[in-house]
């Protein structure tokens, strides 16, 4: 245990859910539905943002008359549903375990999600996840969405916690973005995209899954 490391904050999309990759099902499903080229470039953009910027991006991409980006995001939201509800919500490896082991240590953890709020809390129940968080904080809760550091600042101070204090838990670019520009120290364990050279510089470490975090720490 690192004695300087008092709190650690986790996003969950990416992170602790295995979400990002139904998501990204579910924008391939309805952009073949539509005849949308390239919805992938559009979803990478998009990774680790809140619906209001997601939003914006898709309103950029999308050039079918009628169709407007917040009606994409709502019918992506859907089939998101639909997967989750038939197959149930995929945890990442070693979720459970690594939170146990971090709230045995002594560590008050938070989440920080873009996900909005009203989400966030029946997803973390219905994975038997949320009795190990002190704080949780979605989208709806903050004005500037990652990569401002706002989300993060909000939480280490709801926690109780100080910047330097803190290590902040992330797979997307826009994440690690705003954890760094927070003053705290940003563990990335990638997800579907891969750390590069501006991941590596922003970055206090760069592991390979949950497990490692645990050890870590």
């Amino acid at each position: 245990m690192y004695d300087s490391i008092k709190t650690v904050i986790f996003d969950m999309d990416g992170v602790l859910f295995d979400s990002e990759n139904v998501d990204k099902k579910a924008w391939i499903e309805l952009a073949d539905r539509y005849g949308i080229e390239d919805i992938m470039s559009a979803f990478a953009e998009c990774i680790g943002t809140p619906d209001k910027n997601i939003i914006s991006v898709l309103d950029r991409y999308i050039k079918i008359p009628g169709l407007t980006g917040e009606e994409f995001r709502k019918q992506t939201l859907e089939i998101f549903d639909r997967y989750v509800e038939e197959q149930g919500m995929p945890l990442k490896f070693y979720a459970a375990e690594c939170l146990a082991d971090l709230k045995n240590k002594g560590y008050k953890l938070g989440l920080a999600s873009s996900t909005p709020v009203e989400r966030v809390r029946p997803q973390l129940t219905d994975t038997g996840l949320i009795g190990f968080f002190d704080d949780i904080i979605g989208g709806g809760m903050f004005k500037k969405g990652k990569p401002d550091p706002e989300i993060f600042l909000m939480s280490c101070e709801r926690l109780g916690g100080k910047p330097e204090e803190t290590i902040v838990i992330e797979d997307s670019f826009n994440g690690i973005r705003a954890a760094h520009a927070a003053g705290m120290k940003p563990i990335m364990v990638p997800d579907i995209i891969q750390p590069d050279d501006e991941m590596r510089e922003k970055a206090w470490k760069i592991l390979s899954d949950l497990n490692q975090v645990s050890e870590l720490l």
